[in-house]
């Protein structure tokens, strides 16, 4: 910004004056060079020089050594903040989305959805929450919804009510679109065209029939607007690192998709455990696929506490069988008296062993 006010020959009166006076009593066309205060006067006064000569002018260089105190005119950079809280007393719009229980403070972080939020009259909002409504998403809900995806808004309406209408053409119940809305609000941004290809990749990817790929959709809503390129490494994954069948495959995809949004260095050690440790085959593991994504710690803990108890007894066909999903569902009370039969205060010795 200086250097082109500078280029246009802006200068402040009392550098203008020095170089008069230095024209007038040197015959060496000597040439003062300016401070930075008398650069920031450059700017502060706008005051234009016709008289003096471009020759007459030189500016600090770059790499001179200034004595200046410069703090008063140089300060770091800092980047505009956004805070919904400022608006809050006077925004009616910000108002009456806090009333519907929308979690401002998760968007304000997204300049772009802040911007959309605050640039819009609540009247013109309402048809786009009252989409939200018509498609069953639960009153109570509306905010989270609005939460995850402020960009609705920026939706065309009849785009919206024509992904709809593609859902329901495809033999999606209405309980079937509640359920993808509440559990995906951003399905609705992506176009039919998008959507239909994702579907299809998943049908011919997992060789689903009709009725199972609209189970896919609705258990995992997420999965289906996933990064392509991740549910591909985690194909790949399931298939060639764990061993699973593709029929094995299929049964985890239809129980368990978040699987396939997992971290891949999340699953694999847990598959590992389960599988060289614990020694439950992949039968087991495809019927149970909730324990494929508990918490790996918790699941050796608990069989560890298990084996030095002797109940370590995973095969359903003989006595005493303990389900491995016992083992990553419920609390460490529920566990200890439900499953390993003993006290809360033996489980809780035992962990401040290891």
């Amino acid at each position: 910004m200086y250097a082109n006010k500078l280029n246009k020959k802006y200068l402040s009166t009392t550098f203008v004056q020095k170089n008069l006076n230095n024209d007038n009593n040197s015959t060496n066309d000597n040439v003062n060079v300016a401070t930075i205060g008398e650069i920031k006067g450059l700017i502060d006064e706008n005051v234009e020089l016709c008289d003096i000569p471009a020759d007459k002018i030189k500016l600090p260089g770059a790499l001179d050594i200034c004595n200046e105190d410069i703090s008063e005119f140089v300060t770091p950079y800092t980047k505009p903040t956004f805070n919904f809280a400022a608006y809050a007393n006077e925004s009616p719009t910000i108002q009456e989305l806090i009333k519907l229980g929308v979690e401002l403070w998760k968007l304000e972080h997204n300049v772009k959805a802040m911007k959309i939020l605050l640039g819009r009259n609540f009247d013109d909002m309402k048809p786009h929450i009252q989409f939200l409504h018509d498609c069953g998403v639960p009153a109570d809900q509306i905010g989270h919804s609005l939460t995850i995806n402020p960009f609705i808004f920026v939706k065309d309406i009849d785009d919206l009510h024509t992904r709809i209408r593609y859902l329901r053409a495809h033999n999606f119940t209405r309980k079937n679109i509640a359920t993808i809305v509440t559990n995906n609000p951003r399905w609705l941004n992506y176009t039919t065209l998008t959507i239909d290809r994702r579907l299809a990749f998943f049908q011919r990817q997992f060789k689903l029939t009709g009725d199972e790929t609209r189970l896919v959709a609705v258990n995992g809503p997420r999965l289906i607007t996933h990064e392509h390129k991740k549910v591909l490494e985690n194909t790949f994954c399931i298939r060639e690192l764990m061993g699973f069948e593709n029929e094995q495959m299929k049964n985890l995809l239809m129980k368990k998709p978040i699987l396939w949004m997992k971290n891949r260095e999340e699953i694999v050690p847990v598959f590992d455990y389960l599988h060289n440790v614990m020694n439950l085959p992949h039968e087991i593991l495809a019927q149970l696929p909730d324990i494929l994504v508990a918490h790996r710690n918790l699941i050796k803990n608990r069989h560890e506490f298990l084996k030095s108890l002797g109940r370590v007894q995973y095969n359903p066909q003989k006595p005493l069988y303990i389900s491995p999903n016992d083992i990553c569902h419920g609390t460490d009370y529920e566990f200890c008296t439900k499953v390993a039969k003993v006290s809360i205060e033996l489980f809780d010795m035992f962990l401040k062993t290891r």
